[in-house]
């Protein structure tokens, strides 16, 4: 039925013969960079289309990054008389406790350097959940219980603008679950990660 076609149009016998030209000719040869190039469009091509959830897709994008940063080696780099933040329960009530994390004064601004993001990592499971409970506040071991984002001058990201131009190590207040174990852990501009001591809410 193809050759009919062909026979039958103008010129029918050259497109024919085209085609089967066409069809017989060699794969054309590209060079390794080009294969790379083309390899990795592809796979870029495919990642857009694909609805691929984050590696922490059960958080905000926040959360998403504290827990990106608790990843990575902690308390090596820099001087923990500068980098090591505490935390304390500044009031509590019957289910959730008001923490406030802190840095030492001097702290990183001393170093040239500032702290960009504070967290609040939990400890264990909820105490429901592992009594078999089901409730929508279920917390599992090392999760991000709440996080702050801040600017090089101490000042929240989200929060009042300000005409200050001094600067001052950051705060961090979050409501917490009651009944919790929480770790303060802090990230700086030059990528330093430090983790304090635990407390429990």
């Amino acid at each position: 039925a193809l050759e009919a076609l062909y026979s039958s149009a103008p010129f029918g016998g050259m497109l024919f013969a085209a085609g089967f030209a066409f069809a017989l000719a060699p794969e054309p040869h590209l060079g390794s960079s080009r294969r790379a190039v083309l390899s990795s469009s592809a796979a870029l091509a495919a990642a857009a289309i694909s609805p691929v959830a984050p590696a922490f897709a059960q958080y905000g994008a926040l959360e998403d990054k504290a827990q990106s940063y608790d990843a990575a080696v902690k308390n090596t780099d820099g001087d923990p008389a500068l980098y090591m933040p505490y935390a304390k329960v500044v009031s509590k009530g019957s289910t959730s406790a008001k923490v406030m994390v802190s840095l030492p004064s001097p702290g990183p601004l001393s170093n040239n350097d500032y702290i960009d993001l504070i967290w609040l990592k939990t400890a264990q499971f909820d105490k429901q959940e592992n009594a078999g409970g089901t409730n929508k506040d279920r917390v599992f071991p090392g999760l991000i219980a709440a996080a702050g984002e801040f600017k090089p001058n101490g000042s929240p990201v989200k929060g009042a603008a300000t005409a200050s131009a001094s600067k001052s190590e950051p705060v961090f207040t979050a409501r917490v679950k009651t009944g919790l174990t929480v770790y303060p852990v802090v990230h700086s501009a030059a990528g330093y990660v430090w983790e304090g001591a635990p407390i429990t809410l």
